[in-house]
């Protein structure tokens, strides 16, 4: 698994702050940088509010983190990428597979 993973990626974690009028602002922090090999997997469009909306979809395989969350966001060659879920394929706590969407349009 070493040898395929050489794509560095960075992970960004959401906080939330409250703002003015009661609601709140999401901004992102740097968490860290790891190895990961991007697949990238489907690519799909729909019509949107009369838009086209091109979505393309990965699959990012890391080593094994407990402090991951499904909200995070991975920036991969200037590319911003929305986690979708998160899953450990074998169940044995070796490596994750993060599904994650990049709207294009």
């Amino acid at each position: 698994m070493i040898g395929q993973l050489r794509h560095r990626i960075g992970v960004y974690a959401p906080s939330e702050v409250r703002d003015d009028v009661g609601g709140t602002i999401t901004s992102w922090s740097f968490q860290r940088a790891v190895w990961a090999m991007v697949e990238p997997r489907t690519i799909s469009e729909a019509v949107e509010n009369g838009r086209l909306r091109v979505v393309q979809s990965y699959r990012i395989t890391i080593r094994h983190r407990s402090d991951l969350s499904h909200r995070a966001r991975v920036v991969w060659q200037g590319r911003t990428l929305r986690v979708v879920a998160v899953s450990d394929p074998d169940t044995r706590f070796e490596r994750l597979h993060l599904i994650c969407e990049e709207v294009l349009s």
